[in-house]
């Protein structure tokens, strides 16, 4: 990759107080809710890189100081941005141009910084003075510097020049811009055309000849003496003019502006007959042609592209289609955008996610993913269209397939929880293995809030394995040194209903939900049968009308809720669940969860008589196997929304844990 920004860094620029992003991707797809800051970052670049910005917008205003400052302009704030350049390592060119700005060597790095602060000193007649107001500072009182390297004296205007920064707006009026000759990237293209003097003498004076034969029809002619008089009434004899109608001027120099982009041979169809979105797309084509151009005519050494949500007006496969070629293009690009469709087309190691917090918006960066390049591809697949909600997600719910797909948001619902007001995301992996997706969510990729929760499988499977849910949840462990040890004592748990099991398993269960890993008894299905065991029985009931089917799952439910289970009367259950579907039955199950009351349901079951009692962690764990449920629930509440959803905010256990899990983090 050539030249790209490597590393930004930006202080009480409106969003952002402090944002730092070490690992900028070379190609960098920027995504955010609204008003997080996406465009407000690129103007901060814009800052310091774009040389078509005049030097009145790097005047800030009082606006443009974060928000959350404490008196602002008044109190001597000041505004810092940093950018970082890499990938000039063997570009001669490039290392000539930005020595003044390179700050390593190991690799090659340039630094390139705006700062915008005080007046410092004055003019006086003893030389330079601190200046002192005695009044509150205003924006007059600023001014701005933007300099290379270490050095407030290294100009960059030479830099801004030779590395251009080219900036596309969201829903710009493209088709304005394009019959704009000052402003449409055609006039550069044209412009730099050796044309032959010759030819356009020829065409000069077939253009005139034409417009003659034009005029010569009466109706032109009586237009153009009825818009002379009428003008010349109007303005009078000192500003008279002579109306004179033509298609083109016959002019030699000025015959290259009449020339028009249009999108047939026939030329018959034009910028203004295709849609917004489509004009958009000629618009980019043409700025890249002309950039393009110029880098093969060594007018700079490299070239920046920025585009603001490319998807405005345009299909989802064209989307795509566009962002796979600006991907490719050559020219490191940086795009911000809200299109999940964008987003699952683009490298997984390309992303920076921008948050809002209480102290300005916090961003996040996966170039330096831990994970193998395998893995990475299993990701890049993963992160389809429909579960690239992920990565624009306040927080996300990890589970293993459809069947808590559908019933974790059903419980959340039944319990007052709106996960799509808060940003969670539910997202299956479909399957067991969950550690791409921790590192993705984790903090040196995404460091998005998440939970996993996971089946406990601890019966044995049909090779002897148990407890495979806890195994799994060990080596999710993010310290290392953590992870033998938990496996071992999985190990060394007792068989299944032995008198110490549960136990011996409560602690390595805790010990997994302090780190955010939330694993199951069995399976989910037979974890809800004690809390919702009326609700699995009415949900197949509606799917199936066998008679001995609905018995096997009755008998099932019951048999869940005994202290000792039946293991042919739970495969039967499971069985006739998976005869209708897994899938299909957690969506009708789904439905009969959310319309439940479940914060009087737990209370039933936990005996807890008093509404006015709060819940905490031990009375969730009186609901046996459904309650990991119940707790990830309420950790995700908390990590989204900072509100515990069933217990005691005072509950010094659940405190302890969370404290735990943010370190991890």
């Amino acid at each position: 990759m050539g030249l790209h920004i490597s590393r930004i860094q930006i202080q009480n620029f409106r969003n952002f107080q402090h944002l730092v992003i070490d690992d900028f991707p070379a190609h960098a797809v920027i995504v955010g809710e609204n008003g997080v800051g996406k465009s407000n970052l690129l103007e901060a670049i814009r800052l310091v890189l774009d040389p078509s910005l005049p030097d009145a917008r790097r005047l800030l205003r009082e606006e443009d100081i974060w928000e959350g400052h404490p008196g602002g302009l008044s109190v001597r704030a000041e505004v810092l941005i940093a950018v970082e350049l890499q990938g000039y390592d063997h570009d001669d060119d490039a290392k000539g141009i930005l020595s003044a700005a390179t700050v390593d060597f190991a690799p090659y790095t340039a630094r390139l910084t705006y700062r915008f602060a005080p007046r410092t000193e004055i003019e006086t007649a003893a030389g330079p003075a601190v200046q002192v107001t005695g009044r509150p500072l205003t924006a007059q009182d600023y001014d701005f510097v933007v300099f290379a390297g270490a050095s407030a004296t290294n100009d960059v205007r030479r830099i801004r020049r030779e590395v251009a920064l080219r900036v596309l707006p969201a829903l710009r009026d493209a088709e304005a811009d394009l019959h704009n000759w000052r402003r449409s990237p055609l006039r550069d293209l044209l412009e730099r055309l050796p044309l032959d003097p010759a030819n356009l003498e020829a065409t000069a004076s077939a253009i005139a000849t034409a417009v003659d034969q034009l005029t010569k029809d009466a109706n032109v002619a009586k237009l153009e003496e009825h818009l002379t008089e009428r003008l010349q009434a109007m303005l009078g004899p000192r500003l008279a003019v002579e109306p004179t109608l033509g298609f083109a001027s016959s002019q030699p120099d000025e015959l290259i502006r009449a020339v028009r982009l249009f999108l047939d041979t026939a030329r018959r169809r034009g910028i203004s007959d295709t849609s917004l979105g489509s004009a958009n797309v000629i618009y980019l084509g043409l700025l890249l042609e002309a950039l393009s151009q110029q880098r093969l005519d060594e007018q700079f050494v490299a070239t920046l592209i920025a585009v603001e949500e490319p998807e405005a007006h345009l299909h989802v496969s064209l989307q795509r289609h566009l962002f796979g070629y600006l991907l490719h293009s050559g020219p490191a690009l940086i795009l911000t955008t809200h299109s999940p469709h964008i987003a699952a087309v683009a490298p997984i190691r390309s992303f920076i996610v921008l948050r809002a917090t209480e102290t300005g918006t916090v961003g996040a960066s996966t170039a330096a993913l831990p994970v193998t390049s395998e893995e990475a591809a299993d990701l890049e697949r993963y992160i389809d269209i429909s579960r690239a909600e992920v990565l624009f997600a306040s927080a996300v719910i990890l589970v293993e397939g459809l069947a808590e797909l559908y019933v974790l948001p059903a419980l959340a619902a039944a319990a007052g929880f709106d996960l799509d007001a808060y940003g969670t995301v539910v997202a299956s992996v479909h399957g067991t293995d969950f550690k791409p997706y921790r590192a993705l969510l984790g903090p040196q990729g995404l460091n998005t809030p998440h939970v996993i929760i996971t089946d406990g499988d601890a019966a044995p499977d049909k090779r002897g394995r148990r407890e495979a849910g806890l195994t799994r949840g060990a080596s999710l462990h993010p310290d290392p040194t953590q992870t033998a040890p938990l496996l071992n004592q999985v190990l060394q748990l007792p068989e299944h209903g032995t008198a110490d099991y549960t136990a011996r398993r409560g602690p390595l269960a805790d010990a997994l939900q302090s780190i955010g890993v939330y694993v199951g008894a069995q399976t989910l299905e037979t974890d809800l049968c004690a809390l919702f065991g009326d609700e699995i029985v009415q949900a197949f009931t509606e799917l199936s009308t066998v008679a001995n089917a609905i018995d096997d799952v009755r008998r099932g439910v019951a048999n869940e809720q005994n202290a000792t289970v039946d293991l042919e009367l739970r495969k039967d259950m499971l069985d006739r669940i998976s005869d209708v579907g897994k899938g299909r039955f957690a969506q009708r199950l789904a439905a009969h969860i959310s319309a439940v009351d479940l914060q009087a349901r737990i209370r039933t079951a936990t005996q807890i008589t008093t509404p006015d009692t709060p819940l905490d962690t031990q009375a969730l764990h009186r609901l046996g196997t459904a309650s990991y449920l119940f707790l990830a629930l309420d950790d995700i509440s908390y990590k989204a929304r900072g509100t515990s959803l069933f217990i005691d905010p005072q509950d010094t256990h659940n405190t302890e844990s969370r404290d735990t899990d943010a370190a991890d983090q």
